[in-house]
C-alpha cells in the first residue's frame, strides 16, 4: 500500500490525505500512517512553509494572507526509484 500512496502523491496536483484515502478506499488514519512510514523510510520529505525562503513583505497579498503553515511533500530520489520499479 505504501507504493500506492506514493504513486498518488506523485500524480496529484494538490496532495490531500483525505483525497488519497478516498481514491484508495482506505481510512484517512491509515493514509496518515502511510505518510509517516514513507517519511521514516526516506521516500518522501515533508516541509512546512516556515522553512521556505519567501519574503512575505514583498507580496502584495501579505495583508490578506492567513499565514497558516502549509506543508509540502517532496518525493526523494529513493522514492523516485521505488516508483520506477
Amino acid at each position: 500500500m505504501l507504493k500506492e500512496v506514493l504513486f498518488e502523491i506523485n500524480n496529484s496536483n494538490y496532495i490531500s490525505k483525505s483525497n488519497i484515502a478516498s481514491k484508495l478506499n482506505k481510512n484517512e488514519n491509515l493514509i496518515e500512517d502511510a505518510f509517516s512510514q514513507l517519511i521514516r523510510m526516506g521516500y518522501i520529505k515533508e516541509n512546512d512553509r516556515n522553512s521556505c525562503n519567501s519574503q512575505c513583505t514583498g507580496c502584495s497579498f501579505a495583508s490578506l494572507c492567513n499565514k497558516n503553515t502549509v506543508k509540502t511533500v517532496i518525493i526523494t530520489e529513493k522514492g523516485e526509484k521505488l516508483l520506477n520499479k
